[in-house]
């Protein structure tokens, strides 16, 4: 396979579209960000294959800055999207954003579209979405390498609302999907994040977590997660604030979990709490409902990871929990509340 530097071919491609732009089949190094406008609709093929070059050290592809005005009806679709990640260094960046080391990374887009693409090796994030109104990210498949820590796959910060995230393929060293309301902070003053669906998560056997919910002070409201496979060694799902020193974190509200067809690849010990884990300290939950719960676990499988576990210090007003069902090596209790914890109501059938 022989790569010749693509990036100003490529980009040129971009500014003189006209609404569609179809990039041409073939291997292309990629030295600096692709940079797309509003109103472009981007076609790769699956012998598209665009390649960060050696030493690069910045995203693939980013949306064309316009401060905090947004970037209006982007569509990208199709390709394979390379990060060469043994070939990049993180703490070298020539991109402001590369320190987290996002390989597509759009901050301030409405009607944003992204699907049918493979991401190869990125250095962290495959892509990191930033305050982005009414957005779609669907049928991508994750062909990670597994060389470098935090190799998530959808990253999205705060300020999203109205979205749909579905059909994720494939095994990420760090979350598969993560909402992270409170990150991201410098681009948005109002950080909470709303009506936001994820259906379809294939983790692999062995993947990290598949999604994770992340609140500190900004809320995560209406948020429908259904439909998730695979077999992992921390969390299916989690609830979480990962705040470094105890405090008053965590708004959850109007969260419902449908179809968990997970395992835990664990062989001992917990990792991260239970295949659906409340971290301790999450303070302000309202409603969770979890229904349609069914894990199976390997023989060799003997951890003590509890299905549904609520740690200590957790608030929570309303959980219901319906259908929930496991075939494990060794009794586990499948819902572990811990002392300290308060839950409201609680409707377990």
């Amino acid at each position: 396979m022989s790569f010749t530097d693509g990036t100003e071919r490529l980009q040129s491609l971009l500014d003189a579209g006209n609404g569609i732009v179809t990039f041409p089949d073939g291997d292309f190094l990629i030295s600096r960000p692709l940079e797309i406008a509003d109103s472009t609709h981007l076609i790769c093929s699956p012998r598209t294959h665009l390649k960060l070059a050696d030493g690069a050290n910045c995203p693939i592809i980013v949306n064309r800055h316009k401060g905090r005005e947004m970037t209006r009806s982007v569509t990208i679709e199709g390709g394979v999207w390379d990060g060469n990640n043994l070939h990049q260094q993180r703490d070298a960046p020539k991109d402001m954003l590369y320190p987290w080391g996002q390989l597509m990374g759009f901050t301030y887009v409405e009607d944003f579209v992204l699907r049918g693409l493979t991401i190869k090796d990125p250095e962290t994030y495959a892509v990191q979405l930033t305050a982005a109104v009414r957005f779609t990210i669907a049928d991508i498949t994750f062909d990670f390498n597994m060389q470098r820590y935090n190799m998530d796959g959808i990253h999205v910060n705060g300020f999203a609302r109205d979205g749909h995230i579905a059909n994720l393929k494939g095994t990420t060293n760090d979350d598969m999907v993560a909402l992270n309301s409170d990150e991201g902070a410098f681009a948005c003053d109002n950080c909470d994040m709303e009506n936001i669906t994820i259906d379809g998560i294939y983790g692999g056997r062995d993947g990290w977590t598949a999604v994770r919910l992340l609140s500190r002070a900004a809320k995560l409201k209406n948020i429908t997660i259904r439909n998730v496979y695979g077999s992992y060694k921390y969390n299916a799902v989690s609830f979480t604030h990962w705040a470094k020193q105890a405090g008053d974190y965590g708004w959850f509200d109007g969260i419902t979990l449908d179809g968990i067809f997970a395992s835990s690849s664990r062989k001992s010990g917990k990792g991260h709490g239970g295949l659906i884990w409340f971290q301790s300290g999450v303070h302000h939950v309202g409603t969770v409902i979890i229904g349609n719960v069914i894990r199976i676990d390997d023989d060799d499988c003997l951890n003590d990871v509890n299905t549904i576990e609520v740690s200590a210090d957790v608030s929570i007003d309303n959980l219901v929990i319906r259908n929930l069902r496991q075939h494990l090596p060794d009794g586990k209790t499948p819902v572990y509340i811990a002392e300290g914890t308060r839950v409201g109501k609680l409707d377990v059938s």
